[in-house]
């Protein structure tokens, strides 16, 4: 039996202790409170952590995280919408930012 370990990823710190992600546990700690995100919640926030002062088109959201490529047209945005909500109800309404007709960031700590 063939084993594979995961691609190791950095953890991600911002706001001096305030946003901490870590991706080799899914784990989100936020304002010292740990948050429970599904696997699709966790990389949409991971992916804009990452970046936190750029804009993330949803067309490079959705291709990055659910890992598809779209034409334009065929991108379903209303699921990164979604996910992006949910993320909001657990975390608070501010913590990703939208700019409409652009995208997503994510807010500065």
């Amino acid at each position: 039996m063939k084993y594979v370990f995961p691609e190791y990823k950095e953890n991600v710190v911002l706001g001096d202790g305030k946003l901490q992600l870590n991706p080799m546990s899914y784990q989100v700690i936020y304002e010292g409170k740990e948050i429970d995100l599904t696997p699709r919640e966790f990389e949409v926030l991971y992916l804009l952590a990452q970046r936190p002062n750029w804009v993330i088109p949803k067309k490079n959201i959705y291709c990055s995280v659910w890992e598809s490529n779209y034409y334009d047209d065929q991108i379903p945005y209303k699921t990164v919408e979604h996910v992006v909500w949910k993320i909001r109800k657990k975390m608070g309404h501010d913590i990703i930012e939208t700019l409409i007709n652009v995208g997503y960031r994510l807010k500065k700590m």
